[in-house]
């Protein structure tokens, strides 16, 4: 992932008796050793660079704080002008120097906090690669359906008679009907039939 830029907006931070460049180099030297890669990381960083351009800006001022008190023309040289001016205005350098240990301080927490913020980020799991979904399965390719093949009905077909298994059919058999013996009365004996004449009849010649 790519730096960010910074948010400092450097002319706005600059006095005229300082330069742009060197606060421009100064942006450029933080970025290129943390190179911040989300808005919190970029936000501390520039935390850093101003709590660094502005103890040098307090450090030009103690010297020349120095060199005011030590600047009087209208008094008689002093044997220890740093010891005269130190002890006659122990009030600005007391205030100068609180504004300087409240940056060093400032600047040390926004170096932990880049520091808790990269640990964390490399601690972080790695983001699993997206899952590309499966192809849709293809149907194999449907064949037309084959046309039934009817052989045509030609003339009229008569249908196959039943098979009967044999002796069950009556069809052929000839009844014959058993004529009744005739018994004498006188001696209440049969009566042997005529020779001549069947016992029994067919049913054709019966009924003929």
């Amino acid at each position: 992932m790519n730096a960010l830029k910074t948010g400092i907006h450097a002319k706005s931070l600059v006095l005229p008796s300082e330069k742009v460049a060197d606060l421009e180099q100064l942006i450029d030297e933080f970025y290129q050793s943390h190179q911040p890669t989300t808005p919190d990381a970029r936000s501390f960083v520039d935390d850093l660079i101003r709590c660094e351009w502005t103890l040098r800006r307090l450090d030009t001022a103690e010297t020349q704080m120095w060199l005011y008190q030590n600047d009087d023309k209208f008094r008689t040289p002093q044997k220890y002008p740093l010891g005269y001016s130190a002890s006659c205005n122990s009030t600005p350098f007391s205030k100068l120097q609180y504004r300087l240990d409240a940056t060093r301080r400032a600047r040390v927490r926004a170096l932990q906090a880049l520091e808790k913020l990269k640990a964390e980020a490399e601690a972080a799991p790695a983001p699993a690669p997206p899952v590309e979904p499966d192809p849709p399965a293809l149907d194999p390719p449907s064949l037309p359906p084959s046309p039934q093949t009817t052989s045509p009905q030609i003339g009229f077909v008569p249908p196959t008679p039943p098979q009967v298994a044999p002796g069950t059919d009556k069809t052929g058999m000839s009844f014959r009907r058993t004529l009744p013996e005739t018994r004498c009365q006188s001696c209440l004996s049969p009566v042997s039939p005529n020779p001549h004449f069947p016992a029994t009849i067919p049913v054709a010649e019966s009924l003929a």
